[in-house]
């Protein structure tokens, strides 16, 4: 027979369990994280990644960082950030990962891709600026040039990695990144 205090235990352990789902399923919506290459569906993702930070300390260019928001599902948790550089698509994150939280065959299943917001794009407000463009490795073809002026993306070409993020000199950004599954 369970007493008051069992009671009481089981009772505040329901109710926080749900408060943190709660803000998990908001910070979803709200948040937008751009997660490691070869990251599953973000629930997929948040159940298997055990917060270790490996790819976090072997990822080359910087751009992987820990979320420290207050939000107990999601915190700890990496995403690419990408004020703080690019991906160079090296997968040491991939590769360190111990809980199958990254994988390769991801890879072909998911893919982010940069779409421009036009309605913060300077571009697109009459002042001239393509390092988008410039920056772009996959330049003329992930993102080409409408009228001399005006970046336009392809997603289809896009390589997922953040240089014209990283490089967009709006804030907040003119550029997202948007998670896509292959065909």
């Amino acid at each position: 027979m369970k007493g008051r205090r069992d009671f009481f235990k089981e009772l505040l352990g329901s109710v926080t369990k749900a408060a943190a789902e709660f803000a998990y399923e908001v910070s979803k919506a709200t948040e937008n994280l751009v997660r490691p290459p070869g990251s599953a569906d973000e629930d997929t993702f948040t159940a298997l990644c055990e917060k270790c930070g490996k790819c976090v300390e072997n990822c080359k260019t910087g751009v992987l960082e820990k979320y420290k928001k207050l939000n107990p599902i999601i915190l700890d948790t990496p995403f690419m950030n990408f004020d703080n550089n690019y991906c160079e698509q090296c997968y040491t994150c991939i590769e360190n990962c111990p809980s199958g939280a990254l994988k390769f065959e991801n890879l072909k299943k998911y893919k982010y891709v940069a779409k421009i917001l036009k309605d913060k794009c300077v571009a697109f407000k009459e002042m001239f600026c393509l390092t988008c463009y410039w920056s772009c490795l996959n330049i003329d073809k992930a993102i080409t040039i409408r009228d001399r002026s005006y970046p336009e993306f392809h997603p289809e070409e896009c390589k997922g990695c953040g240089r014209c993020i990283n490089a967009c000199p709006t804030e907040p950004k003119s550029i997202t990144m948007v998670k896509v599954k292959n065909e």
